[in-house]
């Protein structure tokens, strides 16, 4: 069997050589074409069934912003998060979410490392202070709750200026699972 196909092929290549080389090589381009846009179809089609797989986030929106070197919630991010409870009850009632802290870049001062050993370490005290304050203000908890620290990591505004560093010294809740 392998002879006869090892014959068939090696006729076929014979074939195929009395064909001029361009024609030959435009034949090659036209089928590498072919296999390729069938291949390019193919991953879009997984990557929708993958989309279709992991439901999509959404990340409450303004986020819960702190004054520099503090993981204490005061009165506005009190009503933020009153705000933000009221939309997890109302819209996402079975909904999992994660908690996000994040700092701006200005190292921990002095007076602060004993409280707050790094900007990693400060982002996971704002994180959890909201946790804690959804869970006991309102009674709001998920089975699979996680709080994440990223400290300076991921900012959305340039730490240049006192107002984008404001703006990187938040707690995002990112909600998962929609239902």
């Amino acid at each position: 069997m392998r002879l006869s196909l090892s014959s068939l092929l090696v006729f076929f290549a014979l074939l195929g050589c009395q064909s001029s080389p361009q024609e030959s090589r435009r034949g090659s381009v036209d089928s590498l074409q072919a296999v390729n846009q069938n291949l390019e179809r193919q991953v879009r089609l997984l990557r929708d069934s993958l989309r279709s797989l992991n439901p999509p986030e959404t990340t409450l929106s303004p986020p819960v912003y702190f004054p520099s070197g503090s993981a204490w919630l005061f009165n506005e991010a009190k009503k933020r998060l009153d705000q933000h409870a009221q939309t997890l009850e109302e819209q996402y009632s079975n909904a999992d979410f994660r908690i996000k802290g994040y700092t701006d870049n200005v190292p921990i001062g002095p007076s602060l490392q004993d409280t707050y050993p790094s900007n990693w370490y400060l982002s996971a005290q704002r994180a959890a202070a909201v946790a804690h304050y959804l869970d006991e203000e309102h009674g709001i908890r998920t089975e699979s709750l996680e709080i994440e620290a990223f400290g300076p990591k991921a900012p959305v505004a340039p730490n240049e200026t006192p107002q984008g560093r404001r703006q990187n010294r938040r707690v995002e809740i990112v909600v998962e699972n929609r239902p």
